[in-house]
């Protein structure tokens, strides 16, 4: 009944044109409905990863996460290889861009991606004379130092070779070619496509910076003492998508504070940037759902170490974070002042918010990492009630922090997309108020529940800012709930009274394993 799962990674995953699939590289689960304990048992067994649903609605695509990672990068054009229907969400990614880069002081440029628009003929002929003059028109119209394709499914299908096309051109064009094979019929779950583009830009963008050495003995000596010393103490903090300026100020403070030197990447990054991230003491993960395919390839590439564990949400969490980085460096007693300085600051400042939402009912939905952090922190440091948790894909890094709650019985739903499932749930447990992933929030507030969202571009969350953030917000929605009332009393949801009142555990099936 069990699967088996590859745990650990190997530097020879970059000689294939695309990295293997979570299913069979960590084990994952994206079909679940039921207690916590369970959950955790069934996980270690494989037989949550058998599961899946006998009605599904679409869910995320590897190629969206993929494209939002590499649309990032400073100065790179992005080409879609796919028919046109695969940009639908692409409207909002442009603003998206801008809005972080002006938040984080960064030179604005536009979002420069360009597409193929595969038909009915490539289908049968293949599009790769198509996506040669795309790359060529990139390279002669907006001189960017990286083009990025993006593989979508119908390519992938049909055997368009994109990368006998970036052998073909290879020295010919001043801009790096980077393929990323993100098709999304490869794997149900969705975060692979983080695995995705960073398998492409490991291959093509990340390599050791050449250094000219100095005619002067003195000056190279000297040179390479100063670079040594920085490297050791440097701290890359690996960002995600969901970081906000504000989050990643925040534990960089945290970092400084310990007499380290934090740099954060790669999203934002210069291809300068990329070159040098193996100029480090410590890598140090944020999420582990977004960076151990990266982080496990760039300790055995660089030999740098690193750190994913917990996601810095909440005080215990963010504490924790601390420890581990002081700990590699044999900086505990440092990290203790701090600790206890923020501690007992943010403890004072959280009273009000606590007198204010203790014993009140909260639902939390979105990534695991994150919904987990996030929902200990509701729990556990501002005495809510929690009455359940929904993740969009459960793996093996989820085990310790799910074990935690000290919750055998909460109830745990798994679930990328399918919100009416969610709906359903959340109609059920009623709860106080519900802090759910983007997307969702505009489907619970139709049920009338107090709703904020997990993360956001321009707010603050994580450290111990964030939790006092984070708590400022659950009680300024809890002290006015009138906007979601007026929006369940005019707005109603397009779903069957039959469906609300069914019990979603009856949707989940077991599948045979392959």
């Amino acid at each position: 009944m069990s699967t088996k799962f590859t745990q650990e990674l190997t530097y020879g995953f970059t000689r294939q044109v695309a990295p293997p699939v979570r299913e069979t590289r960590i084990g994952v689960c994206s079909a679940y409905c039921g207690e916590c304990s369970q959950l955790i048992e069934d996980i270690q067994s494989g037989c949550a990863q058998l599961q899946s649903r006998k009605f599904a609605q679409s869910g995320g695509c590897q190629l969206m996460l993929a494209v939002g990672i590499v649309s990032s990068l400073t100065n790179a054009v992005i080409i879609v290889h796919s028919p046109l229907g695969c940009c639908s969400g692409f409207v909002g990614t442009s603003g998206t861009r801008k809005t972080t880069r002006a938040t984080r002081g960064k030179r604005s440029e536009e979002f420069v991606w360009l597409h193929t628009n595969m038909d009915e003929q490539d289908v049968v002929q293949g599009g790769i004379d198509k996506l040669r003059d795309a790359v060529l028109y990139a390279e002669r119209e907006y001189h960017p130092d990286a083009i990025i394709i993006a593989n979508g499914c119908v390519p992938g299908i049909i055997g368009d070779d994109i990368d006998s096309l970036v052998t073909e051109l290879d020295g010919r064009l001043s801009a790096k070619l980077v393929p990323i094979h993100c098709e999304g019929f490869k794997s149900k779950y969705v975060a692979s496509g983080y695995d995705s583009a960073y398998h492409g830009l490991l291959r093509h963008l990340v390599e050791p910076v050449v250094k000219e050495r100095s005619a002067i003995p003195d000056v190279e000596e000297q040179r390479g003492f100063a670079d040594g010393y920085r490297i050791s103490r440097t701290v890359n903090i690996f960002n995600v998508g969901s970081n906000s300026n504000g989050d990643e100020v925040e534990l960089s403070r945290l970092i400084s504070a310990l007499g380290l030197t934090p740099r954060v990447l790669p999203l934002n990054a210069t291809l300068d940037d990329l070159a040098h991230i193996g100029e480090a003491a410590l890598n140090v993960s944020i999420c582990a759902t977004h960076d151990d395919y990266l982080l496990g390839h760039l300790k055995e590439r660089f030999g740098t170490p690193y750190i994913i564990d917990t996601l810095p949400i909440g005080i215990r969490s963010t504490n924790r974070w601390l420890r581990q980085i002081a700990a590699h460096f044999g900086l505990e007693e440092e990290a203790e002042r701090v600790i206890k300085l923020e501690n007992d600051e943010l403890n004072k400042a959280l009273e009000p918010f606590r007198k204010l939402l203790s014993g009140k009912s909260v639902y939390v939905g979105g990534g695991e990492t994150r919904i987990l952090t996030t929902a200990a922190f509701f729990k556990d440091e501002l005495g809510m009630r929690l009455v359940g948790v929904k993740a969009h894909n459960v793996d093996r890094f989820v085990e310790e922090i799910a074990e935690e709650l000290h919750d055998p019985q909460l109830e745990i739903t798994v679930a990328a997309g399918q919100p009416a499932e969610e709906v359903a749930v959340v109609k059920r447990l009623k709860p106080d108020i519900y802090c759910g992933h983007m997307g969702a929030n505009g489907w619970i507030s139709r049920l009338g529940v107090p709703n904020l969202p997990l993360f956001g571009m321009t707010l603050n969350y994580m450290g111990y800012t964030g939790a006092y953030e984070l708590a400022r917000k659950a009680a300024k929605v809890i002290k006015n709930t009138s906007f979601f009332r007026n929006v369940s009393e005019y707005v109603g949801l397009p779903l069957s009274r039959e469906w609300l009142a069914t019990d979603t555990r009856l949707n989940i099936k077991e599948t045979e394993a392959v």
